[in-house]
């Protein structure tokens, strides 16, 4: 039988990390709910509330707010920004002859040389 078995428990995804002055967060477990409720956050963003961008971070690594309260809206924006990328389309791991095969002209295309 072919089986796919997953839990509510653990991802079988790999947290993301972050590194804040020296210190690791990674992100918690990103179930709907936790979307839903960045979602709320997300669109008060939108609108102009720049404190909704720190709640979302928040939400996501549980960093303490006095260490948030101290990073530029700038890095939170850009934090947020590379986590969504990292779920929406985390990177791929290629090896070395897939990276390099990526470069080689295929046969009968001109080359830039």
């Amino acid at each position: 039988m072919n089986q796919f078995s997953l839990s509510t428990k653990k991802s079988l995804h790999p947290p993301i990390e972050i590194k804040i002055d020296g210190k690791t967060y990674q992100t918690r477990l990103l179930s709907k709910a936790l979307f839903d409720e960045m979602r709320v956050y997300q669109k008060s963003a939108e609108k102009g509330d720049e404190k909704s961008l720190y709640k979302q971070v928040r939400l996501l690594y549980n960093i303490p707010l006095d260490v948030l309260d101290k990073l530029d809206v700038r890095d939170i924006s850009a934090l947020l920004k590379h986590t969504m990328t990292q779920i929406i389309s985390p990177p791929t791991t290629t090896g070395k002859k897939e990276k390099a095969g990526k470069n080689v002209p295929k046969p009968g295309e001109k080359t830039s040389v």
